[in-house]
């Protein structure tokens, strides 16, 4: 009888894939196939970096467990931080966290359709409710300072009227920042009084129209008339001081800083769109409407919109409520 020789194999193991590698297919994804803004990428980088540099030992997906995320979320919530001018602070308030959960869970999520995580711990781990008590809105005294800084400061007429039609787009339209930035001369129908946003320039990839009102109608055809009077050819709507070109994102950010300082009110321009949303919330305008208007593709995103309406902002309302005119 022959002896079979008998010959062991062994399965060779790969090694899991490191969690950076991961991570950079993840952006890659994120960026080309579902097209999210650079802004958004940017959030999704920076949750990321956090959590490398408070969870180092998770160099792999497999790693990823619900004792290692409760064990992230306790660093995030009682690390120090040195904000400011030195200033040291303890914790991330609930609306952050809720952020650092939804970005890390969306990275999970494609781990785990992907297969390169078996079970993804976040969604049976409920992250805090935030309590939105700020007021993120601007109100009427707000604004007229903001005007009356315009009308005092501006260095020339075309200033004058550029800036002004920037302030009364931002609060009669609800445009966003970058919406703001894109907008070209083609897209002002004065004739059909619209304003049209180009899908491009949008968050939603949608391209929507807003209806121009007749304040902003004055100050659009004021400051029109005042650039043509310029010569400038940009086929951007917002112009520059310094030449035929459209506003940089540095100018705009600049006006903003000498708008704070000349006007006394710390805003920025987003909250414009807060003002836009609350205005029309307390004049009763339906959800369905404002959610066109503002450009969103889930009406939970406008109702968040609406968070910064108080109890006087709802007065008139009740005021109005009569039994008389009860059905």
């Amino acid at each position: 009888m022959k002896n079979k020789r008998i010959i062991k194999t062994s399965r060779i193991q790969r090694k899991p894939p490191c969690i950076d590698e991961l991570f950079g297919k993840y952006i890659d994804y994120a960026t080309y196939s579902r097209r999210l803004r650079s802004a958004t990428i940017q959030s999704y980088k920076e949750v990321f970096r956090v959590f490398r540099m408070l969870m180092p030992e998770i160099t792999s997906s497999v790693i990823i467990s619900a004792d290692k995320m409760s064990s992230f979320f306790k660093k995030l919530e009682t690390r120090k931080r040195i904000v400011g001018k030195g200033e040291v602070r303890v914790g991330v308030k609930a609306s952050t966290i809720m952020s650092y959960w939804s970005r890390l869970n969306s990275f999970f999520k494609w781990l785990e359709i992907n297969n390169f995580l078996k079970n993804n711990p976040l969604p049976k781990m409920r992250p805090p409710e935030p309590e939105y008590t700020d007021r993120k809105s601007l109100s009427k005294s707000d604004l007229e300072k903001i005007i009356g800084a315009v009308d005092l400061h501006s260095k020339n007429s075309l200033l004058l009227k550029r800036d002004k039609a920037v302030i009364y787009l931002l609060f009669y339209t609800g445009m966003r920042k970058s919406e703001l930035y894109s907008l070209k001369v083609m897209d002002i129908n004065l004739e059909k009084g619209v304003v049209k946003i180009e899908g491009r320039t949008s968050k939603s990839k949608k391209t929507r129209e807003l209806p121009i009102n007749p304040v902003l109608d004055i100050h659009l055809r004021e400051y029109i008339t005042e650039r043509n009077k310029k010569g400038y050819k940009t086929e951007y709507l917002i112009v520059s001081n310094n030449g035929d070109n459209r506003l940089s994102k540095d100018g705009l950010n600049h006006l903003v800083k000498r708008l704070v300082k000349l006007s006394g009110v710390k805003f920025h321009l987003h909250q414009f769109r807060h003002t836009f949303a609350c205005g029309l919330g307390a004049q009763g305008i339906g959800s369905y409407k404002l959610q066109k208007l503002m450009g969103h593709t889930d009406l939970r995103m406008t109702d968040r919109y609406l968070r910064s309406m108080d109890v006087e902002d709802l007065r008139g309302d009740v005021n109005n409520l009569s039994i008389d005119n009860l059905i």
